[in-house]
């Protein structure tokens, strides 16, 4: 940020750095505003021109915002899991219900095979030889 007028302080942030520097061409004015703003996470104040309540209500907001997405990721993560593991689950449900089907054509036929065997060959009782 830079004010119009030579010879006026030059403010400058170098990206997110909690480092602020007031740079002159001139002689410095005799008295700066003596605001303050938290800058990243040193918690260090720098003198910025904006009052300490509104930067910090405004790192707070952002630390909130970033909060806040982490969280829905997560929730998104959990939520795709979760429709993961129904899809297994209807697809092992679907598997058991054919496999039990099968099963019970199976005991139908042999059910079916031994009514028959009986139908056809009549009981025969072995008698215990006696001595």
């Amino acid at each position: 940020m830079s004010w119009e007028e030579p010879g006026s302080p030059q403010l400058s942030l170098s990206g997110f750095s909690s480092l602020a520097s007031i740079s002159s061409t001139a002689a410095p004015p005799a008295r700066l505003p003596s605001l303050s703003l938290s800058i990243g996470t040193g918690g260090e104040d720098q003198q910025l021109g904006v009052s300490s309540d509104d930067g910090h209500k405004s790192v707070r907001a952002m630390k909130n915002r970033e909060s806040a997405l982490r969280s829905r990721a997560r929730k998104r993560a959990y939520t795709q899991e979760l429709e993961k593991e129904v899809r297994r689950l209807v697809e092992d449900n679907l598997k058991l219900k054919r496999q039990c089907k099968q099963l019970q054509s199976e005991i139908a036929a042999l059910t079916a095979q031994q009514a028959s065997n009986k139908q056809s060959s009549p009981h025969r009782r072995t008698s215990s030889t006696q001595f």
